[in-house]
C-alpha cells in the first residue's frame, strides 16, 4: 500500500502545526471544526510530487464522484450525498 514507511512522529507535528494555526486565530477547537478539517484534508488533490492529482481519498480507494468539491458536500443532504457515492466507481 506504502511505498516506504515514514515516521508517525512527522504526521503527528504536521497535524499539529495545523492545528496550532487554528487554535491560535479562534482560540477553540471544536469537534465540528476538526471534523470540518479533515473533509477538506482528506478531499483536496496534491499539487505536486507522486501523488499529484490525487486526493488521500482517492489513493485509499475510497469512491468519490468526479468534479465534486469538499465544500460541494456540505450542501448536501446525507441521503443525496449517499446516492451520489453509491453510483461513483472505486478509485484504482
Amino acid at each position: 500500500m506504502f511505498r516506504r514507511a515514514y515516521r508517525a512522529s512527522s504526521l503527528v507535528e504536521c497535524i499539529n502545526s495545523v492545528l496550532r494555526m487554528q487554535q491560535a486565530q479562534h482560540r477553540q477547537m471544536t469537534q465540528g471544526l476538526l471534523d470540518l478539517k479533515r473533509l477538506y484534508w482528506n478531499c483536496h488533490r496534491f499539487r505536486s510530487g507522486r501523488r499529484r492529482n490525487t486526493t488521500p481519498y482517492e489513493r485509499l480507494g475510497v469512491p468519490w464522484p468526479e468534479g465534486l468539491c469538499w465544500c460541494d458536500v456540505l450542501k448536501l443532504t446525507p441521503e443525496q450525498l449517499r446516492d451520489k457515492l453509491s453510483t461513483t466507481k472505486t478509485a484504482t
